[in-house]
This record gives C-alpha cells, structure tokens and sequence, in this order.
C-alpha cells in the first residue's frame, strides 16, 4: 500500500491494545475534557479479542499500515456491530 501523506510504500501490521476496547469516537467526543472523558457517546468498537486474547488482556485490530519515511500509521478497520 502506497502512503497517502508521502506516496512511499507502508509496511502490513496490526494494531495490539492491551487492557482496553479501542473505539473511534466522534470529533466533540474526542475532544472532551476533565470528568466528561469518562464517557463517551457515539463511539464505534474497532478490533477483536478470541479468548487466548483475553488472557492477556489484548485487542487485536488488523489492516494497520506503517510507513516508515513519514513516520505515520494508516488504518482500515472494520467497526463491530
């Protein structure tokens, strides 16, 4: 895959959260401060975790592409439903 910001070739992976559900949230979701980040609204679940995955703790998500001239992460994530 070419990189979109410097037209370099990006390197395939994936994303690994440990401990946490990864969502993309909603631009005035994400932006929230103090108390009110500790929830938020709108929010779409990205990545999977199998039960050897809950073991430690982890999220995988799949179609993370790194390009190592710009230093940049690209993804294409499918959302859960």
């Amino acid at each position: 895959m070419k990189c979109i910001v410097c037209g370099a070739e990006m390197q395939p992976g994936g994303i690994v959260a440990s401990g946490i559900t990864v969502m993309w949230v909603p631009r005035r979701e994400f932006q929230k401060k103090g108390l009110r980040k500790l929830i938020y609204e709108g929010g779409k679940s990205i990545g999977h975790s199998n039960v050897s995955d809950m073991v430690f703790g982890q999220t995988k998500i799949p179609n993370a592409y790194y390009c190592e001239h710009c230093n940049k992460i690209i993804g294409i994530f499918d959302v859960k439903k």
